[in-house]
């Protein structure tokens, strides 16, 4: 699901938009907010959502780097590599928000003046700063899933489902090399698979476990881990 940065409106004016400082503490509301595209717009705010205030804004409220990530590759693919300015390509090239190698590295020869090769290996280090953001929001979204799944389970089974083998070998590829499966784009079965049900985890998933719920449905439960997982939303603590 898409998502849209919101700007507090000052006196007619857009924080992240018209005006990029303020005084007072804008009684109470926070200068910048992040809702699911097609949710009610909350009173007193604006749409800003661009590659640029992404960058700039979205990545201090969003939970995790690949909320900020995957909104500018939204944006970057709406647009299309010919329609964006050159520091929407410097950005697109930063977060790996890009369609093909080929577009970038021609993009860098002829407007950053690097050969062939330099260009390919600034496209690697900026791959790999990525991959790193890639990494800790895995391990982060995971850390939120375990305060989720003991709303609905007993301590006793979290326990048995977080040391289940299967599913450590599942997070461990998930915190190494950032598998979260095939609904988070990526081409093999993931985490999510299992927590889903699908891919190679039909019929032996999360549901097949056969808990005993506290609270909810299974169909609840597996929504809110996918939540956290693919779309980055929970409720951080203060001091993390």
């Amino acid at each position: 699901m898409s998502k849209l940065l919101l700007g507090y409106i000052v006196n007619g004016q857009t924080i992240g938009k018209d005006i990029f400082g303020w005084e007072g503490d804008l009684g109470g509301n926070p200068a910048f907010k992040i809702i699911v595209s097609g949710d009610t717009m909350p009173t007193g705010y604006a749409d800003i959502s661009t590659i640029e205030t992404w960058n700039r804004f979205g990545c201090q409220v969003a939970n995790d780097y690949l909320v900020c990530k995957n909104e500018i590759r939204n944006l970057v693919i709406s647009i299309g590599w010919s329609g964006l300015t050159t520091e929407e390509k410097d950005l697109a090239i930063h977060y790996y928000a890009y369609n093909t190698d080929v577009e970038a590295v021609i993009y860098l020869m002829t407007e950053k003046g690097m050969s062939q090769l330099e260009a390919q290996m600034f496209l690697l280090q900026q791959w790999h700063k990525h991959h790193h953001g890639v990494i800790s929001t895995c391990v982060q979204r995971w850390y939120y899933v375990k305060y989720t799944v003991p709303m609905f389970l007993s301590f006793n089974d979290c326990e048995d489902l977080f040391s289940d083998p299967v599913v450590l070998s599942l997070i461990t590829q998930m915190g190494e090399v950032g598998l979260i499966g095939t609904a988070a784009g990526d081409n093999r079965d993931g985490i999510v698979n299992f927590v889903d049900s699908t891919g190679i985890f039909t019929g032996n998933g999360l549901r097949e476990k056969g808990y005993t719920l506290d609270y909810g449905t299974y169909d609840e439960l597996i929504y809110s881990i996918k939540i956290v997982m693919l779309e980055g939303i929970y409720e951080k603590y203060d001091d993390i």
